[in-house]
């Protein structure tokens, strides 16, 4: 339930509000205050089905009550209606600035991780990503180099000065992940609706942001509800869309695009898109990316190597010289949303990828 005030309603409505809620068994330690320049927000954690409407509503300071039947309303911009920002410790702030996150699906070697991570950051990352564990469809394909490659990754990011994601496939590293101090951590499609797995890095004391992203085929509402199982415990939950296989063989994946437009109006969680694994194809790549950041997303994952021929992991959508022309164009797309909003913004995409 969410109890609005009258912009009159000052420290003493709001106390005599606190005051019967309490009388009704509802702690201060269960609410959730947001105030902004004319209004005052009072947010009722759990169950608040027990609770008169009509009294609260009766309150001399009180200008509406709401129910919210979404059931993960504490992501819901109803409960919490301005976006939440993941500021990383270099002050870069997912959900604020422009987010690109770059580098190589899988980290083969020092050589390859270091020219790829010196290439990205020249072009304009802010986040350097690097698979270390990589869960692949055949068990006999290249599954990373493990410890070494989050070693390798905490080297490259002393070397070039970015943040560093990884995907974590398995609690029992999240001991390597804190030793490592990696920045952000990913729970790859796979792992989306493992709920032991995520309720074990909810508990991490002094958790890290993770990056969430939605599985193959995993609905809105279950990504929602495997987010909210980490929200409670992190709430430095960034959500990604990652698309969903199809019928068509041209596509790994297609990129659904609906989704981030309907999660950044409904809900404040930051949303990044991978147009990398989104489809699968070099050559499209840059256009889903600026139509993601068009439809509202925060920023964009792609896969960067510096010989994707010669990739051991996802060569044929890993970007190279491409990506140096991404970065302008993206924040061309980001800057234009926030001065005029996304339908400019995705003229902007469509006119940039046409030329």
């Amino acid at each position: 339930m969410i109890i609005q005030l009258k912009a009159s309603a000052g420290k003493t409505g709001f106390e005599k509000v606190v005051s019967n809620l309490a009388e009704d068994g509802v702690p201060r330690h269960r609410l959730d205050i947001f105030s902004g320049d004319t209004y005052t927000l009072v947010g009722i954690k759990g169950d608040a089905t027990k609770l008169d409407l009509d009294k609260y509503q009766a309150l001399e300071h009180v200008l509406t009550v709401h129910r919210i039947s979404d059931p993960f309303k504490e992501l819901s911009r109803q409960f919490h209606p301005d976006d939440s920002v993941v500021e990383l410790k270099n002050g870069h702030r997912i959900g604020q600035d422009l987010t690109i996150i770059a580098g190589p699906c899988a980290i083969e070697s020092r050589e390859q991780l270091f020219k790829t991570a010196e290439q990205v950051a020249r072009a304009g990352a802010n986040i350097l990503r690097g698979g270390a564990f990589k869960p692949r469809t055949i068990h006999r394909s290249f599954q990373g180099l493990g410890e070494d490659g989050l070693k390798l990754l905490a080297e490259a990011r002393q070397e070039v000065g970015l943040p560093v994601i990884s995907e974590i496939m398995d609690a029992r590293d999240i001991p390597l992940f804190i030793d490592y101090d990696i920045d952000i951590w990913q729970v790859g499609a796979r792992n989306c609706l493992n709920y032991t797995f995520l309720d074990a890095l909810s508990q991490v004391p002094h958790p890290k942001p993770v990056l969430l992203k939605r599985g193959d085929h995993v609905s809105l509402n279950e990504l929602l509800g495997a987010a909210l199982r980490l929200y409670e415990g992190n709430p430095r939950v960034v959500l990604c869309e990652r698309g969903d296989k199809t019928a068509d063989r041209v596509h790994r994946n297609v990129l659904n695009l609906n989704n981030v437009s309907y999660l950044k109006h409904h809900y404040h969680l930051p949303v990044i898109v991978d147009p990398s694994h989104g489809t699968g194809v070099r050559e499209l790549v840059v256009d889903m990316g600026l139509a993601g950041l068009a439809a509202g997303a925060d920023g964009i994952m792609v896969e960067v190597h510096y010989q994707p021929d010669k990739a051991l992991c996802d060569g044929a959508q890993s970007l190279n010289e491409e990506f140096n022309s991404l970065v302008p164009l993206a924040n061309g797309v980001f800057q234009v949303r926030g001065a005029q909003g996304a339908a400019q913004a995705a003229c902007l995409a469509l006119g940039a990828t046409a030329a």
